[in-house]
């Protein structure tokens, strides 16, 4: 159990308490990005083409409205003390988003979190938002904004999750940290996984694992 190097999370609705994206649509977005979101969790279009549809719905906004949603992002309980404790072992975490860029990024800097990661590119200029994808691999399968896969270079790593865009990296993950959508395709494809509610039930599975090897 901690052996890895490194360990590689989801962020919306995994790292942090809810969707920051559906969040931020379904409050400023016209309500036509269910749809588009329906669509896409049906396999019918990409997610780059249900981003980039979603993120044209949403309105002028000024900045202060912009900051102050992004200031309000929760993390997952227990996440900042998983995050130290990694940290001390040497353990590396890295997010790996099919989301918002700049969600992530502002968020970890409020929280004087130092942790790499790799998401879609939200613009933000006079106003006005778009995306752009510059993560993206032709092998993959969704055709993810970002292609989580292609972020993954070792074969021995740990994986915690929570949504769709999982389901590809949770096949190859050696150990699956799993709830929600994902858990439900752990469960349907013999992916073997532990179920969690937040990080603390991460860090508990983690301490066990170290007595384990310590009686052992």
């Amino acid at each position: 159990m901690n052996t890895f190097k490194k360990i590689y999370c989801d962020f919306d609705g995994t790292v942090s308490k809810k969707d920051s994206v559906n969040e931020f649509l379904r409050l400023f977005a016209d309500e036509k990005w269910l749809e588009i979101e329906e669509r896409w969790a049906r396999g019918e279009i990409s997610s780059q083409v249900c981003l980039k549809k979603q993120t044209a719905l949403l309105p002028q906004m000024d900045e202060a409205m912009l900051e102050n949603y992004i200031r309000n992002i929760e993390l997952s309980e227990g996440f900042i003390e998983f995050y130290e404790q990694m940290k001390q072992k040497g353990v590396e975490i890295v997010i790996l988003s099919d989301g918002y860029d700049m969600f992530i990024k502002k968020t970890l800097q409020n929280h004087g979190l130092d942790v790499k990661y790799f998401a879609n590119t939200l613009t933000y200029k006079d106003g006005k938002f778009d995306v752009e994808f510059y993560n993206t691999n032709p092998a993959c399968s969704r055709n993810s904004g970002t292609c989580k896969c292609a972020q993954v270079g070792e074969k021995d790593f740990c994986y915690v999750g929570d949504g769709v865009s999982d389901f590809c990296i949770a096949k190859k993950a050696k150990k699956v940290f799993a709830k929600s959508s994902l858990k439900k395709y752990c469960d349907e494809a013999g992916v073997k996984y532990i179920e969690f509610a937040d990080f603390r039930d991460i860090l508990d599975a983690f301490r066990k694992g170290e007595k384990q090897n310590a009686a052992n």
